[in-house]
């Protein structure tokens, strides 16, 4: 497999981070542009590039703002920006798809976003569906307006507590740490992100994972989810558009009380007009479900899913998304 790493000017002139992986002896079916979770970046998805251009794709996936390598020097980590973060977190996405028609522009995209990047997709969706030919979230969820009013709430009292730029032990407790408990003997704080533990241990030893965001980035995530779980809002959303929403039984992001949130937001994705939405949940697999022990069958499994529905896609489908 051979890597690329550059990076884009983003609207603003942000520098957005890329990471690209291909076999340059094979004829690329499709692409893949992968969108990291919360407190991650993108190096942390080689294992799955590795099988997914191994099937013949070009994938791409960048480092969100205030991730990875695309914090500026003397920026803070885990902040998007202190205006706008939101809009320009999906205008980032929009550079970054712009830029992979440029370079393939008769072959079909596959966005893919993670955690955080399902709910920054589904964003994009709604203002550039067009864009891609298919959709798959993982380890996402829904929650209603009333549902959202509580966080909200917190993170505006911690803002006012400690400023934009402050760090909320508080909101961890109630988010990251929270999820933690609800695994049964727990050998680390990171247990509910895989049953594998070599894939816990490289979280907790990586540097750029893990850390605390800032008040402002929870403000703008929360402005998002709250776009999100509008019913009219997805209704932008293309309704030929295909969806594969995939997930761990056992994810304690998305299962609440017997109820699995990606079941709740297939409804959601349903009832807004999209015709082509598929659920794949996996027995005990928790959050991280492309880094769980069995994460070649979930890799098959979506390959299966892709194929399906990309062969679907014509060349002037995906042309007239390079134009776009």
């Amino acid at each position: 497999m051979q890597a690329e790493q550059f990076y884009l000017s983003g609207v603003d002139g942000h520098d957005i981070f890329v990471r690209k992986w291909q076999r340059p002896d094979a004829s690329p079916a499709g692409i893949v542009h992968l969108n990291h979770g919360m407190a991650e970046h993108s190096a942390r998805y080689e294992p799955i590039a590795d099988l997914l251009t191994a099937a013949g794709y070009v994938v791409y996936a960048h480092d969100h703002r205030g991730h990875g390598h695309s914090i500026p020097q003397g920026g803070l980590v885990g902040h998007y920006a202190d205006n706008n973060g939101w809009r320009l977190v999906l205008a980032d996405v929009g550079t970054v798809n712009r830029h992979i028609r440029q370079q393939h522009p008769q072959l079909p995209l596959v966005l893919l976003g993670h955690s955080m990047g399902s709910f920054i997709a589904q964003g994009y969706c709604i203002e550039q569906g067009h864009t891609v030919q298919a959709v798959v979230l993982s380890g996402s969820g829904y929650t209603s307006p009333a549902g959202l009013r509580a966080p909200r709430m917190l993170i505006r009292l911690e803002k006012l507590r400690s400023g934009p730029m402050g760090r909320s032990p508080l909101i961890d407790n109630q988010t990251f740490s929270s999820f933690n408990r609800q695994i049964e003997n727990p050998r680390t704080e990171a247990d509910w992100l895989t049953r594998h533990p070599m894939e816990v241990d490289k979280y907790l030893a990586d540097p750029l994972c893990g850390f605390l965001c800032t008040n402002q980035m929870w403000q703008d995530l929360i402005s998002g989810l709250d776009t999100l779980s509008r019913e009219r809002n997805l209704r932008s959303i293309p309704d030929q558009l295909p969806f594969y929403l995939t997930s761990g039984e056992r994810d304690p992001l998305s299962y609440h009380r017997s109820q699995h949130r990606v079941n709740k937001l297939a409804d959601h994705l349903r009832a807004a007009g999209q015709n082509d939405v598929t659920v794949k949940l996996y027995e005990n697999g928790r959050h991280e479900i492309f880094n769980e022990l069995n994460r070649e069958e979930v890799v098959n499994d979506l390959l299966s899913w892709m194929e399906s529905r990309l062969e679907q896609q014509s060349p002037l489908r995906a042309a007239a998304g390079a134009g776009a």
